[in-house]
């Protein structure tokens, strides 16, 4: 089954709902509650993934009473007003601070039923960002998108590492997967090899 999209707006990020079976995984849920909990419905949620901690992926984790995995260096970042974007935004920080907080590092597998979801830690847009692995689904966050990379110039931003993580990414994972940012439409790892310029520069590097 196809991951089902919510599409964000200008401040706020995509939510995905993966589905396997009778379970789900949601990953970056930060609007729409009522959609999320329509889309759910007959399924059991196992778990919320998130790409990184900007409040514009991270808002609606404390509705849902289920493991929560996120790289550790995001961890402060997601519960700062004015480091996560929260302020800015106008929207209340999350209240989750639960034991249930599962600390992810570069390459994990996180269990989905039968199958597994793999890791990889993505430094550059914040110091925790990551991406996810499902089958040939790669889930980006801030850090690729169609036609355009995250920014740097937040907290935690280092366009260094961004350029290592994105070099990374295009050298480890097959080219034909397909990419599902944080915000944008969707794309391909051919597809933005061939045409986004940032990625064709740090290549040739």
């Amino acid at each position: 089954m196809k991951p089902m999209i919510l599409r964000g707006n200008d401040d706020l990020s995509h939510i995905y709902i993966l589905y396997r079976f009778d379970g789900a995984i949601l990953i970056d849920p930060s609007h729409d509650l009522a959609f999320i909990e329509a889309a759910l419905k007959g399924y059991t949620l196992k778990a919320i993934l998130l790409t990184h901690g900007h409040i514009d992926h991270t808002a609606l984790i404390d509705h849902f009473n289920v493991p929560v995995y996120m790289h550790k260096d995001d961890y402060l970042l997601m519960y700062d007003a004015d480091q996560s974007g929260a302020k800015s935004l106008k929207m209340a920080l999350p209240k989750f601070k639960g034991s249930d907080i599962q600390f992810i590092k570069d390459l994990d597998k996180i269990p989905f039923m039968d199958e597994t979801l793999t890791v990889y830690h993505t430094p550059g847009h914040t110091k925790g960002s990551v991406c996810y692995l499902y089958r040939n689904e790669l889930y980006t966050g801030d850090t690729l998108f169609k036609g355009g990379v995250g920014r740097t110039d937040l907290v935690g931003g280092s366009t260094a590492q961004l350029n290592k993580s994105l070099k990374r990414l295009f050298t480890e994972c097959s080219q034909t997967v397909k990419i599902f940012p944080g915000h944008d439409g969707t794309t391909t790892l051919k597809d933005e090899k061939k045409n986004n310029e940032y990625i064709q520069k740090i290549l040739s590097k």
